[in-house]
């Protein structure tokens, strides 16, 4: 797995190609505990990856054997720093699931995070998103040497995160809701990787983005019209084309009712 770090930088370089599929998925219980997962499909780089590199670049940069792992984050909190403790107690009972396999062209990750209250979850949203829980360092620690100097973006290139980041998310019996930050979508504008990530959508590319919220009780009320309500009304997808976030980003915003 040591060349893994190396194949994983060199992935990101890909971001801007379109070839990533996300799921994010918000299970909420009765007694306000859940689970929050988000399933990331990157299966389409090895290929573009490929015609891109060529075979013998593909050689260097590829792990020596497919990959079918599963990290408990507990085993990985004591190698990575800049987590603070209440950060490191919301994700430690969550796991990091990574699938590269070769032959079949699949290169999936997985994260998925118990919560023990509406409350935590907020918290587990939020931190996620301004990037203080420090999954690249864990990404890295599972490819080899974990990274403990750092917990930022170090190539530059566009992190998710950066643009969830954007949006307050809050959450309590009854509600749950995701609101454009004005402020934070102004500095936003300012950064470089906002125009990369213009540019990429101004050539037609789609980065297919599902959220799946499941709710403990009937919807009473969403006010975004993209929303897609299951019949027993526990349940709301919202499927966005990534991208348009970067020209439209009250098209993310909801605020779901029960």
């Amino acid at each position: 797995m040591k060349r893994l770090k190396y194949f994983l930088t060199a992935a990101c370089m890909f971001f801007l190609a379109g070839c990533f599929e996300i799921n994010e998925d918000v299970d909420v219980h009765a007694d306000g505990s859940g689970v929050y997962s988000v399933h990331t499909d990157m299966s389409q780089l090895l290929q573009a990856m490929q015609s891109y590199l060529g075979k013998e670049e593909m050689d260097k940069q590829m792990p020596d054997k497919n990959i079918d792992t599963t990290v408990m984050m507990r085993t990985m909190l004591d190698t990575v720093q800049n987590i603070s403790a209440e950060n490191k107690a919301l994700i430690k009972n969550g796991t990091v699931h990574l699938l590269l396999n070769l032959e079949k062209k699949e290169f999936k990750s997985d994260i998925v995070i118990p919560f023990k209250s509406l409350g935590d979850l907020q918290k587990l949203y939020n931190s996620m998103n301004n990037q203080s829980l420090g999954f690249n360092q864990l990404f890295k620690g599972m490819a080899g040497k974990p990274d403990t100097t750092s917990s930022g973006n170090e190539n530059g290139m566009p992190d998710m995160n950066q643009f969830n980041a954007i949006y307050d998310f809050v959450c309590h019996d009854g509600l749950i809701s995701r609101k454009l930050n004005p402020e934070k979508w102004k500095a936003l504008q300012q950064s470089p990787q906002l125009a990369q990530m213009k540019d990429a959508g101004s050539m037609g590319i789609s980065i297919p983005y599902t959220l799946t919220i499941a709710i403990p009780r009937p919807l009473k009320k969403i006010d975004n019209s993209l929303a897609k309500i299951f019949p027993d009304r526990k349940k709301v997808i919202i499927q966005y084309n990534l991208i348009e976030v970067f020209d439209h980003p009250e098209k993310f915003e909801y605020t779901i009712v029960y």
